[in-house]
């Protein structure tokens, strides 16, 4: 379903479609809504089955953002039901299957989670379509973790990377990436993880991403304090700090402080106490800039014993 073409609206439904996506990013979810319900009536009275799906499954997406899950339910299936036997609309149908397994899984019926995706494999699989097919094997991953089924869940993952690689989507082999990484430093597989996350790292930096490359730097800092290698867990989290900062995105820059702190807190001969000491009151200022009392009395805690324990 074109919008957009030249940077000129193709329709009236297409434009209304976009009032709604703006009013989405805004914040203003009513308005959003009743946009993606007039596009899709627009596209009705013009028989556009595919554009009156893509309206109803966003609506879907939007429903569902909000954990309004029979509103979400509703919409996205009568989207799947509009464009099901429709040669032409196959990835609106497929990406509709894809968020209804969504649905369910949030609503935690993984089983049928999993069916909804099996579904959306063989659609998009027809037609070829990988972002959309890497979408879905994204989305099992998740639902193996949620089940506990970690090496189902690695495999699903490597084959979303995969598929995101080979169709140059790297923002979400980036992500897919993180949660690879995740699940190898459960499994103390630490070289492997190390390796993945410099991989998710470049693709962020390629990107732009000052808070992907940080957040990859972050885990990467945090990977090498548990295998001891302080010298370069201090590196990855100093840089991660640094980017967090220019992001301005102060919560995860007080946790990478905390990291950092905890970092230079590991014994005198490696670690530098002075250091551990200032990360530790700016993490503090920064929690408590943020209002996060909670946070801020769990590190004042844990500055206090690190105190403690200098002075014994």
């Amino acid at each position: 379903m074109p919008r957009i073409i030249g940077g000129k609206y193709m329709n009236e439904a297409s434009k209304v479609f976009q009032e709604g996506d703006d009013f989405w990013q805004a914040g203003s979810y009513d308005e959003a809504k009743e946009k993606y319900r007039l596009s899709a009536q627009i596209y009705e009275e013009k028989q556009d089955i595919e554009g009156e799906a893509f309206a109803l499954s966003r609506l879907g997406e939007l429903e569902l953002s909000l954990g309004n899950f029979e509103a979400a339910e509703k919409a996205l299936s009568a989207a799947a039901d509009l464009v099901q036997y429709s040669d032409y609309a196959q990835n609106t149908y497929g990406e509709a299957l894809t968020k209804l397994g969504k649905l369910e899984a949030e609503k935690g019926n993984t089983a049928k989670a999993l069916d909804y995706f099996r579904q959306a494999k063989e659609v998009l699989n027809s037609i070829d379509n990988k972002n959309l097919l890497g979408d879905v094997y994204d989305q099992t991953g998740y639902v193996y973790l949620l089940e506990g089924k970690d090496k189902e869940a690695l495999k699903a993952y490597m084959m979303a990377v995969k598929l995101y690689g080979a169709d140059g989507v790297s923002l979400k082999e980036a992500s897919v990436l993180r949660a690879i990484a995740r699940i190898q430093m459960k499994n103390h597989s630490y070289d492997e993880a190390h390796d993945v996350l410099e991989k998710c790292r470049d693709l962020y930096r390629e990107n732009g991403d000052l808070l992907g490359e940080a957040s990859a730097l972050s885990a990467i800092g945090c990977l090498r304090y548990i295998i001891k290698d302080i010298e370069n867990a201090r590196k990855a989290l100093m840089k991660a700090v640094y980017l967090y900062g220019k992001a301005t995105h102060h919560y995860a820059e007080a946790e990478a402080l905390l990291y950092l702190a905890r970092v230079e807190a590991i014994d005198r001969e490696r670690g530098d106490f002075e250091r551990a000491k200032a990360h530790y009151k700016r993490a503090i200022e920064l929690f408590d800039f943020l209002g996060n009392d909670v946070m801020k009395k769990s590190v004042l805690e844990e500055y206090n014993n690190f105190l403690n324990r200098c002075l014994g």
